[in-house]
């Protein structure tokens, strides 16, 4: 292994000329490489030179300790840096000091002085330590091995590639094109109705620049004034956050197929394209770079042109197949016999211009909405005024005011024997009578509906404050007088639909906040057919997702209320047949075989038309915008009769086409995302128009927010989480905080929001935690026959389902051939096929499909699924945990497999893992219907106070399972601590509210007086025979009509 060369001959990689430096880990300091050790460093080859994240990464290290680690620099390299862990390798000699060693009691650094080798196995090296006193204090191998701060590899360094690979990446080439795919031609589909005289051209969006970019954005200091520069240097940072992190899906000497030779099309495989990592879409750029191989080395030839051709071809992504990671490419002026080839990803940046029009063309119209709305000037929200105390409630012009003292329930409620007068306001009018302070006195209900300038619409859209509210004088009655649609719809979701139509609540958004399982697609789903089916809307209404699966779901449950003719899906024209159900195919239009447009008559005839918030850039390249359209309208009458233009201006009134705009899961949404549809629905500025568009929000800011790339920036707090934190709405008295601590009254704003309370999904014991975290305790359990597993045999202690399982195995780096990346944990595997196994032996459940394992690293996912097919449970449902949002299961099994914690740094500083995240945390502990098991390590868990509070309810009430098997000898080595060792702190174990309180009282209540005494979830009360009739009336109402 010896570099028999010259001394001053320079160390070479595949006849590249490099330099040696060796780097000490702990202070970066280069160290001057002795002669010796110089004619020692072996020639560096694809099976000496390992990156960090090589096969088995911390194994290898701790089998073989004096195993360097190569960092490369930025291709193509000009040195070679080997930096040398205190763990790994034996002293240099007169280095001593600055890597931590002792020489006067390591034989074996005498015995390797200044030589890179490899030392002992695992067995010699038990050997030598037993050997040594074991009490010493200046043992240099007790210090390597019990030092864990002395052991940090950088776990998330890329996968070793051969430099001839990186090399002919970094080489300059010529660029070929290929043939883009079948498009929709805005301009034409324009022209079919507007001529361009009539419209003005539509504004092309800025291309991004990275200069003068704040590194970080506040949303504290969000305002008018700063808005567009405060988004567009968010987009501008998070693409710029983007770029390196997709060039990690980068492929080197991988194999293409031929599919069509006369088209030029070839296959390509794509590991992780099923997972959407890398995400790719139809009519996509990918780079490619064809590769001359020496059929010896199985390398780029090093000449005469790097390896490749010269050529660099931006192919085109002509087809999709998910379901097995393939790749359709069209590849003009690719070399048929060169099929091996470097794949390059690279950032589209279509969405990105709709982004950056979205929000270039909103704060534009933003200001002009505030130099306008001079009513509101002084009165618009600034970041002191959102600090809220719960204990104050808001007057007509935003002043606290001390809420009246409510001493009981009667007081509360009114006398039993007086009823409540009847609210004046019309229910069944969508556009109801209003009331707004600065018309009339305070809380006066008005007989005619308040007009509103459009002016002042966007600014009361995207910055509410509390003068914008209504007050209200009077509780009210809790009876709906409309039919419903969905019978099945409870209290909270009626008066949502019923406030929303009614629009009682001002000009202002409305947010239906909802926890997981309470029915926010339901509601919504309402609330558009009621609109529809309502004469007094004359308009559509947009209703978006942020997600294509999120706007299905929509559409198939509309779908048996509308005809095709009726409500349109409009999809993106990248998007294939293949990806849409096959219900929805008769709502969507299809033209030169792509999806598209409708001729804008049928367009305009639809009532309801649905999409992604995304793909609504569509509508305004289309120009149908309410603005365009108005503009349109108003051009066209001026021409035809210019006699009669000035003073049409002066009293101009516009009938808008989109009428309202709902986003569901509107919290997975950025900021810009939501503002390329309401720039659709909002009302141009130029001129009146009655009514203004309606704008509703549902969604859960406690779940998975946006996926962006740059952590620094806000871009990650959707509009939905930013207004939820606005005063008009977290320090309401009806807020979700100030439940039951507040009492509402007469002279408040009313609440332009919901709070769905009742869960359909899990068994009470599971909603305990995530209710007391992030719900304030507000969760009721309404879910029916969620007792099927409890007779299970795996259940701990009380017997509730739901289960902490220490793992004391290790989590180890995943191989390079393994798909994704991350951290995997052979032990924690086994536990969970373990229990899905045993599980359906018991044939509590027959389905393997109602059995979900989630973890939050892919690795872990790819080692789950071989165990699975090994074990022939073909039909487990594993999938990382993000993929799991907005879904449910019967049964989960979540693995953390994080077990150590000086890893915990890095997977913060990566967003990767559990621990931390409490919207991660809150969105796995919530997918469970009837039974949950955990799989973590407690030391490691409780680093984090979400998971510390879930651990101390399961560990007190003896909901846990310890590791038989010990803790790993590598756990050992890192001085982690057993796993069975860990309690609950004295102040958690008796820490109990909420629902586990109330499984404690029902348990005890069983206990004593059998089931009959139970008739209600809670316990049996005085007050449970008025409550059970007040539900049999309710069902009755709702068999029989109203």
């Amino acid at each position: 292994m010896a570099d028999v060369r010259p001394k001053d001959q320079p160390f070479q990689i595949r006849s590249k000329p490099t330099k040696i430096r060796i780097i000490n880990p702990k202070t970066g300091e280069d160290l001057q490489l002795p002669s010796s050790t110089k004619a020692a460093v072996p020639a560096a080859s694809s099976d000496h030179v390992q990156a960090a994240s090589s096969k088995s990464m911390l194994s290898k290290w701790e089998a073989k300790p004096s195993h360097a680690r190569v960092k490369r620099s930025a291709p193509p390299s000009a040195e070679l840096k080997v930096a040398i862990t205190d763990a790994k390798l034996p002293p240099l000699a007169g280095h001593n000091e600055s890597l931590g060693s002792n020489t006067e009691h390591d034989s074996t650094s005498k015995s390797s002085k200044g030589a890179i080798r490899e030392t002992p196995q695992k067995e010699e090296k038990e050997k030598i330590r037993k050997s040594r006193p074991q009490n010493h204090p200046k043992d240099p191998l007790k210090k390597i091995v019990c030092d864990e701060s002395q052991r940090r590899p950088d776990v998330y360094a890329h996968s070793y590639v051969p430099e001839a690979f990186i090399a002919v990446n970094a080489s300059p080439a010529i660029l070929l094109s290929s043939s883009p795919v079948q498009a929709i031609d805005f301009v034409h589909y324009t022209s079919t109705f507007a001529s361009p005289m009539l419209l003005p051209p539509l504004a092309s969006p800025q291309a991004p620049t990275f200069d003068g970019v704040s590194p970080v954005c506040s949303v504290e200091n969000l305002d008018i004034d700063n808005y567009d520069q405060h988004l567009s240097d968010c987009l501008v940072l998070d693409l710029e956050a983007q770029v390196p992190e997709i060039r990690t899906y980068d492929m080197f000497g991988v194999q293409l197929s031929v599919v069509d030779r006369a088209q030029e099309i070839y296959s390509l495989n794509v590991p992780g394209l099923r997972e959407n990592t890398p995400r790719v879409a139809f009519g996509d750029n990918i780079m490619i770079r064809q590769l001359v191989m020496d059929p010896v080395t199985k390398l780029p030839l090093a000449a005469p042109a790097t390896g490749s051709t010269g050529y660099q071809i931006s192919a085109v992504v002509v087809a999709i197949n998910r379901p097995n990671e393939i790749l359709n490419l069209r590849i003009n002026g690719c070399t048929p016999h060169l099929l091996i080839c470097n794949v390059s990803f690279i950032v589209q940046t279509r969405w990105i211009k709709s982004l950056q029009r979205a929000v270039t063309s909103m704060a534009s119209q933003l200001k002009a909405s505030y130099k306008h709305d001079s009513s509101s000037i002084s009165e618009i929200e600034t970041p002191e005024d959102s600090a809220s105390s719960p204990e104050h409630d808001f007057g007509p012009i935003g002043t606290p005011i001390r809420t009246p003292p409510i001493r009981s329930r009667q007081d509360y409620f009114g006398s039993t024997t007086a009823p409540m007068k009847s609210p004046s306001v019309p229910r069944g009018d969508f556009f109801g009578a209003i009331a707004s302070p600065s018309h009339g006195a305070p809380g006066d209900v008005l007989d005619t509906p308040i007009k509103y300038t459009n002016q002042a619409w966007l600014r009361r859209m995207l910055f509410p404050s509390e003068s914008d509210g209504v007050i209200q004088r009077s509780l009210p009655q809790g009876v709906f007088k409309r039919s419903w649609f969905d019978r099945h719809l409870n209290h909270e979701q009626k008066r949502a639909v019923d406030a929303i139509l009614a629009k009682a609540y001002g000009n202002i958004p409305f947010i239906i906040n909802g926890p997981p399982g309470t029915g926010k697609t339901k509601t919504t789903v309402e609330t558009v057919t009621q609109m529809a089916f309502d004469p007094s809307v004359e308009g559509a209404i947009l209703l978006c997702a942020p997600s294509d699966s999120a706007a299905d779901t929509m559409a198939l449950r509309l779908r048996g209320h509308f005809e095709p003719k009726v409500m349109f899906r409009l999809n993106d024209f990248s998007r294939t047949f293949a990806e849409v159900p096959q219900e929805l195919l008769p709502y969507c239009y299809v033209q030169d075989d792509i999806f598209n447009l409708p001729p804008l008559p049928e367009l305009m005839a639809c009532k309801v038309v649905i999409a992604t918030c995304c793909t609504t850039e569509l509508l305004v390249q289309a120009r149908v915008t309410n603005k365009d359209l108005t503009t349109l309208e108003n051009t066209m009458s001026d021409m035809l009769n210019p006699q009669l233009a000035t003073k049409r201006q002066a009293a101009r009134r516009n009938h808008l086409h989109w009428m309202a705009l709902l986003v569901d899961e509107a919290a997975q949404a950025t900021e810009p995302e939501i503002l390329i549809p309401l720039s659709v629905v909002a009302p141009p500025t130029a001129c009146s128009s009655e009514p203004n568009p309606v704008f509703v929000m549902a969604g859960d800011q406690h779940q998975l927010g946006p996926r962006i790339y740059n952590d620094s920036t806000t871009l990650g707090i959707s509009l939905f989480e930013r207004l939820s934190k606005r005063s008009l709405y977290a320090s309401h008295p009806l807020a979700r905080r100030n439940y039951l601590r507040t009492i509402p009254h007469a002279q408040m704003v009313r609440p332009p929001f919901v709070n769905l309370m009742r869960n359909y999904r899990s068994h009470p014991s599971i909603l305990a935690i995530p209710s007391a975290l992030f719900y304030a305790n507000t969760l009721i359990p309404e879910a029916k026959d969620i007792d099927h597993l409890v007779p299970w045999s795996g259940w701990r202690g009380r017997g509730w389902p739901i289960l902490f399982a220490c793992n004391g195995g290790v989590d180890d780096c995943e191989d390079i051939k393994i798909v994704g990346g991350g951290w995997y944990n052979i032990r924690e595997a086994r536990k969970a096929i373990f229990y899905a196994k045993d599980l359906l032996e018991s044939q509590y459940i027959e389905k393997q499909q109602d059995i979900c394992i989630m973890s939050p690293f892919r690795a872990q996912v790819n080692i789950l699924r071989q165990m699975a097919r090994k074990a022939g449970l073909w039909g487990l449902n594993i999938g990382p945990m993000d993929a799991f949002q907005g879904l449910e299961s019967i049964f989960v099994i979540l693995c953390t497999t994080r077990v150590r914690k000086r890893f915990l740094e890095e997977d913060a500083v990566k967003g990767a893992g559990i621990v931390n995240e409490p919207k991660k945390f809150n969105v796995a502990i919530t997918r469970a219907k009837q039974g949950l098991i955990v799989l973590g390590n407690p030391w490691v868990l409780e680093q984090d106070p979400h998971w510390s509070a879930f651990m101390a309810f399961c560990w007190r009430n003896g909901l846990w399972q310890v590791d038989t098997a010990g803790l790993d000898d590598r756990m050992i080595e890192a001085n982690e601590k057993p796993v069975d060792d860990w309690k609950a702190k004295e102040q958690e174990q008796t820490n109990i509210a909420g629902l586990e309180r109330a499984l404690i009282y029902r348990e005890r209540q069983l206990a004593e007086h059998g089931s009959k005494a139970v008739r209600r979830f809670m316990h049996e009360t005085s007050e449970d025979e008025v409550w059970r009739l007040g539900r049999l009336a309710e069902e009755a109402l709702q068999e029989y009509g109203e």
